[in-house]
């Protein structure tokens, strides 16, 4: 790899510091989140993420979806949009890829993958069945996990606000646990600590953003960060904007840039997704917006990131003057 695809690649990892979230939501920290991961790191997050995809054909798992009765009743956008996207760019280099959701997620999920006429099927799973969840990690060389709760060191599952999850949503750290005592490697993608991936780095994180972490506001006293490890994890301000770093590191592998997420493709998704009923993880609603980013500029930041691979894998020109 070319010392151009590394400087394109460390980009992509700063691009994805960049917080554009609205007052009233927790800011300040994504940088935070991510130096504290890229210090055990030799190079940029997204692009050792995309090593870890970057193999022959394999069965791969994804497994996303985040609903909240009432408030998100079929999901939040954050997740569903970056594990589509993600399927595309799998599907395209071979593999057969699984995405692995809770019942309610499911019907836009699917929506989603017509649109994009993918070959991926969906599994529900089954309210904390963990025999489900050994068959999933066993039939999966690869888990990755997009804006997927993990639990904290009390095993229980809470969102950033510090409420538990743990009453609705399917808790999968037994499928993580059991995937990587049969020797097999996994991806987290996420962006709060929260999430599964962020496991190795939680005390450190604990420590660093206790404030983030409330171990004081979380019933069981164990705070928001996950204590579930993966082999491989990237941090950026959303996890949708992470997996399309993904999927743009893993163009530079492959030296093909129609791997990379289209802007125009991610504005129409967040139009698409209001249809299919999925909130804007920021607040809420059902509006055009992922964590509060609106469309817009969050193509504009896909934007930004093809053009980065794009002028890294064009003939060198040199300046005559």
């Amino acid at each position: 790899m070319s010392i151009t695809d590394t400087i394109a690649a460390d980009n992509i990892d700063r691009l994805l510091t960049v917080e554009i979230r609205r007052a009233g939501v927790v800011r300040g920290f994504k940088a935070v989140l991510q130096e504290t991961v890229r210090e055990d790191a030799d190079e940029a997050l997204v692009l050792s993420a995309a090593r870890l995809l970057d193999r022959a054909p394999a069965r791969i798992g994804i497994v996303t979806g985040a609903a909240v009765p009432e408030h998100m009743p079929v999901g939040e956008s954050d997740g569903p949009f970056g594990a589509v996207v993600l399927t595309r760019a799998l599907e395209r280099i071979g593999h057969q890829v699984t995405i692995y959701t809770d019942p309610v997620c499911a019907p836009p999920i699917a929506a989603l993958l017509r649109r994009d006429h993918r070959a991926a099927g969906i599994t529900e799973l089954r309210y904390n069945d963990r025999p489900q969840q050994e068959e999933a990690a066993a039939a999966c060389d690869v888990l990755v996990a997009i804006e997927r709760l993990g639990g904290n060191v009390n095993g229980h599952i809470y969102g950033m606000t510090a409420i538990g999850r743990d009453a609705f949503r399917t808790n999968v750290d037994h499928m993580f646990h059991t995937h990587a005592k049969l020797g097999r490697e996994s991806l987290g993608i996420g962006d709060g600590g929260n999430e599964i991936g962020f496991g190795r780095f939680r005390e450190r994180l604990a420590q660093r953003l206790p404030q983030i972490n409330q171990a004081d506001r979380t019933p069981c006293g164990g705070g928001v960060f996950s204590a579930v490890p993966t082999t491989r994890l990237a941090v950026g301000s959303t996890s949708n904007l992470t997996a399309y770093g993904v999927c743009a590191a893993l163009a530079l592998l492959r030296r093909d840039a129609a791997l990379c997420h289209d802007p125009d493709d991610e504005e129409a998704l967040h139009h698409v997704g209001v249809g299919l009923g999925l909130a804007d993880g920021g607040g809420g609603g059902i509006i055009a917006a992922c964590d509060g980013i609106p469309a817009r500029t969050n193509a504009a930041l896909v934007l930004v990131m093809r053009t980065i691979v794009e002028r890294a894998l064009e003939p060198a020109r040199k300046r005559a003057f």
